[in-house]
């Protein structure tokens, strides 16, 4: 079994009995799917994308995220570009960990987005693809909101890759006509 299948059995096993919301959908479904849409982007694009909330949505460590990664066969240099890529892609500012208003939260989440690597900022453009395709579905009443709030982080996040932002922004213009 290569590297990259050991890490999707391992991520698979971290989201189990995790359903995508208002979805009967595994978990899995939603990190995999933005994998795949990043996988020719950058070298560690997939494993990026596969790993992206698993410090936020699992009991993980990055300690252990990084253990795993070595074990699967990455080597120092991998494991530590995924790993830090997943820490710039787990929420800072949550309310566990910051006592302020939700609203000022997510802004300084944003803030925080903007300066993130790039290889960071193309996984988020897919991970908001996703989740505005998913608005769309199942959350029609808060979709203009979200979608105008996600097209400005975008415009603030530019050092991912240029085709997939162009794609992304493209599909959120889009998207907004259909309301």
């Amino acid at each position: 079994m290569n590297r990259r299948l050991k890490l999707i059995n391992w991520v698979k096993a971290q989201h189990e009995g995790q359903l995508i919301k208002e979805t009967i959908a595994p978990y899995l479904d939603h990190v995999l799917a933005v994998a795949n849409r990043v996988a020719s982007a950058a070298p560690l694009s997939f494993e990026i994308g596969l790993c992206h909330d698993v410090l936020e949505k699992t009991a993980v460590t990055l300690t252990v995220l990084l253990e795993q990664l070595k074990g699967f066969g990455y080597n120092p240099e991998e494991t530590e570009h995924i790993g830090g890529c997943v820490t710039e892609l787990t929420r800072h500012f949550t309310k566990a960990k910051n006592p302020l208003p939700k609203k000022m939260r997510k802004a300084l989440e944003d803030e925080r987005l903007a300066q993130v690597s790039a290889d960071a900022q193309t996984v988020k453009y897919a991970d908001l693809s996703y989740n505005a395709d998913w608005m769309m579905a199942h959350d029609r009443h808060h979709a203009e909101d979200y979608l105008q709030s996600k097209l400005k982080l975008i415009g603030e996040m530019t050092s991912g890759d240029v085709e997939l932002r162009s794609q992304i922004l493209a599909q959120f213009h889009a998207l907004l006509l259909k309301l």
